[in-house]
């Protein structure tokens, strides 16, 4: 009696079109932040709990960007949390 063979070799997926897309936007979204903390170079005092820091306002706004994203995801973790125990 012979056992049937199985081949496990992975098969190798290109990227479908949502991903190439998705890539896309990404890159463009990319320059568009490179160029925007390039062009507002004007330097400001930032003031929090007793610190002060003197950065170009580009930077400012694009580390606010980074934090309200990183809250973002972790609210939405939590959330995903929460369903997935229900």
């Amino acid at each position: 009696m012979t056992t049937p063979t199985v081949d496990r070799t992975p098969t190798r997926r290109s990227g479908g079109f949502a991903t190439k897309l998705g890539l896309i936007v990404a890159l463009v979204l990319v320059i568009a932040l490179a160029i925007f903390a390039l062009q507002n170079t004007v330097h400001t005092t930032i003031n929090f709990i007793g610190w002060n820091f003197d950065l170009a306002q580009g930077v400012s706004l694009l580390g606010a960007a980074v934090v309200g994203a990183v809250i973002a995801l972790i609210v939405s973790a939590a959330i995903r949390v929460r369903r997935a125990i229900r």
